[in-house]
């Protein structure tokens, strides 16, 4: 990620636009965070321009690497992320050891969870609270943990349409 330079000329006070321009700088868009969950450029082997990049990637399987740096940030066991990509513990250590590649399927929930972490970081402002609400029962979850339906698709829609409501001040 490359850091912008903005400057305020002190001499007069800052329009909200200039405000809002130092205050961009220092947040990673969606897309920069998602990708930084994923390992960043590096990992990922190209730079992503916008999301439907991801779905390229995925139709050719992102490297294993690629969940194990989004892994290693959610503090997941091989089993929690087995248990969660819906992927056997022992399949998953057998593709780390050998450097595979994730299936299309695989990717693709990769990329979804990267996704819903990322808004869930943008929302909390920080991992502690985020991993806190992600282990309580939620009543708008149906009395579930968020935790709980992180390894189904629809689980992973509604925690991440109720992080949308919780962001827009909604009651939830």
């Amino acid at each position: 990620m490359t850091e912008k330079k903005y400057s305020i000329d002190n001499s007069k006070t800052p329009t909200v636009s200039e405000l809002y321009s130092v205050y961009e700088a220092t947040i990673p868009s969606s897309l920069e965070l998602i990708e930084q969950l994923l390992g960043g450029v590096k990992t990922i082997g190209k730079k992503i321009n916008n999301i439907l990049e991801f779905l390229q990637l995925a139709q050719h399987g992102l490297p294993i690497s690629v969940l194990k740096s989004l892994q290693k940030r959610m503090k997941f066991t091989n089993r929690e992320m087995g248990k969660v990509l819906e992927i056997s513990e022992s399949t998953l250590q057998r593709r780390i050891k050998k450097g595979e590649k994730l299936d299309k399927r695989e990717s693709e929930n990769t990329i979804q969870l990267a996704a819903l972490w990322a808004k869930g970081l943008e929302v909390f402002d920080n991992e502690y609270d985020f991993r806190r609400w992600l282990d309580m029962e939620n009543i708008a979850l149906g009395n579930n943990k968020p935790l709980d339906i992180l390894h189904s698709s629809i689980g992973r829609d509604e925690i991440k349409e109720l992080l949308t409501r919780i962001e827009w001040g909604i009651y939830s």
